[in-house]
């Protein structure tokens, strides 16, 4: 049995799948807006704000950069180990139900995190990439589940929230322990991921409010009548794998430059201040990128040069950053920056825009985000190792514009007119 990968795709537009625990339709069509970017908005913070605040917990907690790098990797291994697990939880409890679970997961796991004591930092980290890989595979199923016409916008949507917060987060983050203390700088993002588990929890409410027993029941066959690409045979698609190379190499862009960039720029002579300054340069043109990318690219069927386009940027930008000195540092930083948001929005639109059905998008961006993240946690730590063998920046920089060619190859590929199918069957 293989997956059918010459079946053209089309517009989204046809009927979402009711599988997901929230209304489709009327008034809790919004909320269930207005759930998705409150999810969005917890879905980077609690990892954002610890990079600030490295040298004030490591000083007070009297640990080793080594202790403290696990910190910062446990999260992304997180993700990739959690993430086969959420289209599983998603088909035993809805969407909806699992997104609620997810945030007040979240918000428990901040709370502990923020008690004081590495035993603590380490548990409450833990938890917080178990739910935030949850979030992270199923709100591109909800958005196709709920919005299959609006695909590219709400994708930007999304995106754009998430760097927003992550930008909020660590601009707060020393301000905040400078006057109360870094534990209550970790722990004050608590209280927006409860938040967010009450919204999404009150959009399922309603919408079980609002169905009658005989729509639920023909809620709940459906789903279980839905025959969905299995993952043992999605494994052997070509498509699968180029959405999921485009989703892992993109991300080992952005974890390995958010860990080393001003390493490299403070080498070469820049300041702490100027060099730290060139990750919100960066990060501004991230939120460019996101904001825009998905909303044009989804407006049509093909994606491939919004792909190869947006995957360009990132070589343009090392490129840039490659030669010895800082007078290039900004403009290669924006321009990195453009890439890097605009291949993250296109690599969560491709889950849903490749598949037919919530189920296998959920199941997509299951696979996609499990090999992804895997790959990407280890790419700061090969790239710091690689430094340290060759004892200067110019091999790690160059191993990184290769690796944004290959991302450009796989956004092309990616972003082609397909979709997953299981032979014989047609795209509805």
């Amino acid at each position: 049995m293989h997956v059918d990968e010459d079946a053209p795709g089309h517009t989204p537009g046809h009927t979402p799948e009711h599988d997901h625990g929230t209304a489709a339709a009327g008034p809790g069509r919004w909320l269930v807006l207005a759930g998705i970017v409150a999810v969005a908005f917890n879905l980077r913070t609690t990892i954002t704000v610890v990079g600030p605040l490295v040298p004030t917990v490591r000083a007070a907690l009297d640990v080793g950069n080594v202790a403290m790098g696990a910190v910062g990797t446990i999260p992304v291994l997180a993700f990739g180990a959690v993430a086969p697990l959420a289209p599983w939880l998603a088909r035993r409890i809805g969407i909806g139900r699992s997104l609620a679970g997810s945030m007040a997961l979240l918000a428990l796991a901040t709370a502990l995190r923020s008690l004081g004591g590495y035993g603590w930092l380490v548990l409450g980290t833990a938890l917080i990439g178990v739910a935030i890989a949850i979030g992270n595979v199923l709100v591109p199923a909800l958005i196709k589940a709920v919005f299959p016409d609006r695909v590219g916008a709400l994708t930007s949507l999304y995106g754009t929230v998430m760097v927003v917060a992550a930008t909020l987060s660590a601009g707060v983050a020393v301000p905040v322990a400078d006057a109360r203390g870094w534990p209550t700088s970790l722990g004050i993002w608590a209280i927006p991921a409860a938040l967010a588990a009450l919204v999404v929890a009150t959009s399922v409410w309603i919408d079980a409010r609002g169905s009658s027993e005989q729509d639920r029941a023909d809620a709940d066959a459906a789903r279980r009548a839905e025959v969905g690409i299995p993952a043992a045979v999605m494994h052997r698609s070509a498509l699968a794998w180029q959405v999921t190379a485009f989703m892992g190499l993109q991300s080992t862009l952005f974890f390995v430059t958010l860990a080393w960039l001003p390493d490299v720029l403070i080498e070469r002579g820049m300041s702490d201040l100027r060099a730290g300054a060139m990750l919100s340069v960066l990060n501004g043109g991230g939120l460019v990128g996101v904001l825009v990318a998905p909303a044009l690219a989804g407006r049509r069927a093909d994606q491939r040069w919004y792909g190869a386009g947006c995957g360009a940027l990132s070589v343009v930008g090392l490129a840039l950053l490659l030669p010895d000195g800082t007078a290039l540092a900004p403009l290669g930083s924006l321009v990195f920056g453009l890439g890097s948001g605009s291949t993250v929005g296109l690599a969560l639109m491709f889950m849903s825009l490749r598949t037919t059905s919530t189920r296998d998008a959920t199941a997509l961006s299951g696979m996609a985000q499990t090999w992804g993240y895997l790959v990407s946690a280890f790419g700061p730590l090969v790239w710091g190792a690689l430094r340290d063998a060759s004892s200067s920046w110019r091999a790690p920089l160059v191993l990184l514009l290769v690796v944004s060619l290959a991302a450009t190859t796989a956004g092309y590929l990616a972003g082609r007119d397909r979709v997953l199918v299981l032979p014989g069957a047609e795209p509805t």
